[in-house]
């Protein structure tokens, strides 16, 4: 078989040698050609040659003199991550969020558009405008366009493959923005992006595999890989919301019948609560002047206040998110899984169901390695995993992390 022609492989080394050069410089912030050479192992002649390149785009940038251990100051070097920004657009129940992001995750510009009377053909109309209004005046260079999509994502070819509650079908959105503005575009859905947001401006994961859960109306997930998303053969992975756990549960809007999302999202975790209102002892009835008028913040009130009712609602809605979270770590013994969205607030005694019930379902070695967190639902979460995602595409910058102040 023949190889590539020296002419590509000298292009590929180029092209990685400048990403592992802007990688460095993106994590370390401020740092001198010569610390770089040390890092990459890169010659400092290929060092200074790819770092004038990279000034050339606009992507770096000299900031001043470092400290000398002996002979001349260092030049140190960042990135210029307030001259690029990424168009990020999310589409949540009830309105599509839109925000100008520049390279280290801070929103510069937020804008929303509300979905209401929303029909499908309209949606190049809605787009159009929100994009429109967030560029206006811009006068940083924007990397691409972004967007988080409920459902089925493709996001190898830029198609959205159903999202049912947008009446979406096998629709080619990537193709259709970039010929209208003439920018990268890439899409993914929702938990996919929440994971990426954690992976690189979160925590993070020492390992390069980190699982985020994100529990709301619906119950996805998103998987980080060997440093990479993992979308899956047909970018369906991570669907764990219909997942039977409940052999004898109720049916689900997906058909089936006893899926995680009937017994531990919030509707669920809400439907079950309510069902204690006719209970004289209740804590809701005086927290609520019906059944109907309970919601999350009054099932997470009255477990703070000690309602045995509630607290077995929300025990056994850990116990089955554990069992699904046990088939997770069989598979994939990842160390790190991350639990999070509107169902934070039920905080230690959720979380402490789900580990027990993890320990119960998973072979006893794996589970005691398994660090499962419970942590609170950021609101620009989708919004920075879109960022990563550009980030990561265009600058292969995913592999490093950035801790939001």
């Amino acid at each position: 078989m023949k190889g590539l022609p020296a002419k590509a492989t000298r292009q590929h080394t180029k092209n990685h040698n400048s990403r592992l050069v802007l990688r460095i410089i993106y994590e370390d912030e401020a740092i001198s050609r010569a610390d770089i050479a040390r890092k990459t192992g890169l010659t400092r002649t290929t060092v200074s040659t790819v770092v004038g390149e990279l000034i050339e785009q606009g992507l770096i940038e000299e900031t001043g003199a470092g400290q000398s251990s002996g002979g001349r100051l260092p030049i140190l070097l960042r990135v210029a991550h307030e001259a690029h920004s990424v168009l990020a657009l999310s589409f949540e129940d009830t309105q599509i969020v839109g925000a100008l992001v520049d390279m280290r995750g801070s929103i510069q510009r937020r804008v929303s558009l509300s979905l209401y009377g929303y029909r499908p053909e309209e949606l190049p109309g809605y787009l159009t405008r929100l994009i429109e209004e967030l560029r206006a005046d811009v006068t940083t260079h924007i990397l691409g366009i972004g967007l988080s999509m409920p459902g089925i994502v493709d996001p190898v070819h830029g198609i959205v493959r159903r999202a049912v509650n947008f009446g979406l079908v096998d629709v080619p959105l990537r193709q259709w923005l970039q010929d209208q503005y003439r920018l990268p575009v890439y899409l993914d859905n929702a938990a996919h992006l929440a994971a990426l947001a954690e992976y690189m401006f979160g925590d993070g994961a020492a390992s390069g595999n980190l699982v985020v859960i994100s529990i709301g109306v619906g119950i996805g997930a998103g998987m980080v890989l060997n440093g990479a998303l993992f979308p899956g053969d047909g970018f369906g992975a991570g669907e764990i919301g219909h997942v039977v756990v409940a052999d004898n549960g109720i049916r689900c809007n997906c058909g089936n019948v006893g899926c995680l999302e009937t017994v531990a999202s919030v509707p669920a975790i809400v439907r079950a609560a309510r069902k204690w209102f006719s209970d004289p002892s209740s804590r809701l009835r005086a927290l609520a002047p019906s059944a109907a008028a309970v919601d999350l913040d009054i099932v997470h009130r009255a477990l703070e206040a000690g309602d045995p009712g509630v607290a077995s609602v929300v025990e056994e809605a850990g116990y089955y998110l554990g069992i699904a979270i046990a088939h997770i770590v069989g598979l994939l013994n990842v160390e790190r899984i991350v639990v999070t969205g509107a169902v934070a607030v039920l905080g230690l005694p959720f979380l402490e169901a789900v580990k027990v019930s993890l320990a119960r379902h998973a072979l006893a070695p794996l589970a005691a390695m398994t660090k499962v967190e419970l942590i609170p639902e950021r609101s620009d979460a989708v919004l920075l995993g879109i960022t990563a995602m550009v980030l990561d595409q265009e600058l292969g910058l995913l592999h490093t992390r950035v801790r939001l102040s």
